[in-house]
C-alpha cells in the first residue's frame, strides 16, 4: 500500500478519526471523542496546506462544522451517510 501523505491518504485517515469519534460519541466516552475531533482537526488543516486543495476547501468547511457540533455533542448528520461519504477514499487509497 503507498504511504505517501497525500490529500486522499489524509481523508482517508480523516474518515477513520470521525468514524472513532462518532463510535465514542455513541458509548458517552466523550474524553476519547474529544481526542478522535483534535487528530480530526489536525488532520484537515494538514490537507488544506496541499497546493491542489486550493479553491476546494468547502467541504472541508462542512467537514469541520460537523466536527465542531460533535464536539459539542451533537450529531446533526445521518451517522451512516457521513461514514459513506469517505468509503471512496479508502477504497481508493487502499487500491493503490
Amino acid at each position: 500500500m503507498n504511504t505517501a501523505r497525500t490529500p486522499l491518504f489524509y481523508m482517508a485517515n480523516l474518515g477513520s478519526e470521525i468514524s472513532r469519534a462518532i463510535s465514542e460519541y455513541q458509548k458517552d466516552d466523550f474524553i476519547n471523542m474529544h481526542n478522535s475531533i483534535l487528530r480530526a482537526q489536525n488532520i484537515i488543516q494538514k490537507i488544506k496546506e496541499f497546493s491542489e486543495m486550493k479553491g476546494r476547501t468547502s467541504e472541508l468547511e462542512i467537514l469541520e462544522s460537523i466536527i465542531g457540533d460533535l464536539d459539542q455533542k451533537k450529531l446533526e448528520v445521518d451517522k451512516n451517510q457521513l461514514l459513506d461519504y469517505f468509503s471512496p477514499f479508502a477504497i481508493r487509497l487502499m487500491a493503490m
